[in-house]
């Protein structure tokens, strides 16, 4: 047999030049619960492209009823929510949005929220206990940005949203002319949970059904451990 032809990989030079190491491959990402959407995959977003900010589900003890607010102008309706300033804190900043979009000061409500975030070593018994804890987080993104004369000025970028529960008292009295000047024309209105899923949607709908969800658990827990303690008084 002629062999004058045949090739290997052998008569190749490789001229001092080795394979690359192979890439280990990114985690999959995961399912995630019925409650939320999937995860994403490992990122790193600097300052430059992203902001974060802070948004407030607020109930009504007593009613149960929801505070929702409406954008008369654009015609839509919203939790209270918005960016965070410089050098305040998530918590400050969802009491603050929650108070100038819809005029009620709310305070955070403990709930048998199941959080991932750990317990203090000194916390024994944190998970027999309500927390306020951040329910959820939100990811949004913005587009690039061009001037009228089509200068590129804003690369686009990343907003995540951290969420909580509040509370007002049924008695709560809404103060007027709390926003900023480009909110003046926001309404806030005292919703039950079947009216709010009517009205708002995509991202906040299902902030709103998660919330309600732990709401319920909550109320059913308080009222097991009630009769628990009537039980032990007698």
């Amino acid at each position: 047999m002629n062999n004058k032809h045949k090739t290997s990989q052998s008569r190749w030079p490789s001229f001092g030049l080795r394979a690359a190491p192979a890439r280990p491959l990114p985690p999959p990402v995961p399912p995630l619960s019925s409650f939320s959407t999937t995860g994403v995959r490992d990122s790193v977003w600097c300052s430059l492209d992203m902001m974060l900010g802070a948004g407030m589900i607020i109930i009504q003890e007593n009613t149960h009823k929801i505070v929702v607010v409406y954008e008369t102008k654009k015609e839509y309706w919203f939790f209270p929510r918005g960016r965070k300033d410089v050098g305040e804190s998530l918590e400050t900043a969802a009491l603050r949005e929650g108070y100038e979009e819809s005029g009620y000061r709310a305070q955070f409500m403990p709930l048998f929220n199941p959080t991932r975030q750990p317990h203090s070593p000194e916390d024994t018994d944190g998970d027999l206990k309500p927390n306020t804890e951040p329910i959820a987080v939100t990811l949004t993104s913005w587009k690039p940005k061009t001037t009228r004369q089509g200068e590129p000025y804003d690369s686009g970028g990343e907003y995540l949203t951290t969420w909580y529960v509040g509370r007002i008292p049924e008695d709560a009295v809404k103060d007027t002319g709390t926003g900023m000047w480009d909110e003046q024309h926001y309404e806030s209105h005292l919703l039950s949970f079947e009216e709010a899923v009517q009205r708002v949607w995509g991202q906040e709908l299902m902030i709103l059904r998660y919330a309600w969800t732990i709401y319920g658990n909550t109320l059913e827990k308080q009222q097991v451990q009630a009769a628990v303690s009537v039980e032990g008084e007698q």
